[in-house]
């Protein structure tokens, strides 16, 4: 629980009677091998939540002709299933990337939280507007912009994602995400981010070591995304101590 409790308390210090509540969400954690679908759009109920504690996962859409849309990431401190909670069934599938370890919960717990506690449902308020915002950034992105922009923008999220949280600025960090995963989240073909990758390389603006990526030139590849950091755009003006 300790990334969810960290990611919270960059809103808004948490009290120990917050903190509690959510470290009392979940006291069942189990492990996931990569590749495993938690979800499956249509066909599961809904009821089950996951808190990550490591590892990735993501959301996504299948498409006729067997393609796949990827709408969401998840890195650890993510709570994930939340967009499902209002439905009789779920309407993505959900899926870890990388080998996950899983805090499980049913979601009348989180409605529980809500009640006896509202500043923590002002914080995940908080969160779930700003990845709505992320989301609303990747579609443009997708819809209006060339496919090296789409992979430098969704490069630069996913640094801002793990940054929250660990990644010191210039550090590596992994994408979490096969190069076929990324071409779902973007549009394109795995060949092409294959490419692209290559091409952001020999431009100087990322290295590439192993799995991890590095960002070189931070500021060439802010504009070549046309990237906004919702993170940093963050206006906590309006969350006070007596929410």
């Amino acid at each position: 629980m300790r990334d969810v409790l960290a990611k919270y308390g960059r809103i808004v210090p948490l009290r120990p009677d917050e903190e509690a509540t959510i470290r009392n969400l979940s006291t069942t954690k189990r492990h996931y091998a990569a590749g495993t679908a938690l979800v499956i759009g249509e066909l599961d109920e809904p009821d089950q939540l996951f808190i990550v504690d490591k590892g990735c996962l993501f959301a996504s859409v299948d498409l006729p002709g067997g393609d796949r849309a990827i709408t969401r990431l998840y890195f650890p401190g993510d709570i994930v299933g939340t967009a499902n909670i209002p439905f009789d069934r779920a309407t993505h599938n959900i899926t870890t990337s990388s080998a996950a370890d899983l805090f499980i919960f049913p979601r009348r717990k989180l409605v529980e939280a809500f009640s006896t506690m509202p500043r923590i449902a002002a914080v995940f308020y908080t969160f779930a507007a700003m990845e709505n915002a992320i989301l609303t950034d990747r579609l443009v992105s997708v819809g209006r912009t060339r496919g090296l922009a789409r992979l430098a923008a969704l490069i630069l999220e996913i640094d801002a994602r793990q940054g929250l949280l660990h990644t010191p600025p210039g550090s590596r960090f992994s994408l979490g995400l096969t190069q076929a995963q990324i071409a779902d989240a973007i549009g394109l073909t795995d060949v092409q981010v294959n490419r692209l990758l290559r091409e952001l390389v020999e431009g100087g603006t990322i290295s590439r070591h192993g799995k991890a990526i590095e960002i070189l030139d931070k500021p060439a590849l802010i504009e070549i995304g046309q990237f906004t950091d919702r993170y940093a755009d963050l206006d906590l003006g309006w969350f006070t101590e007596d929410v």
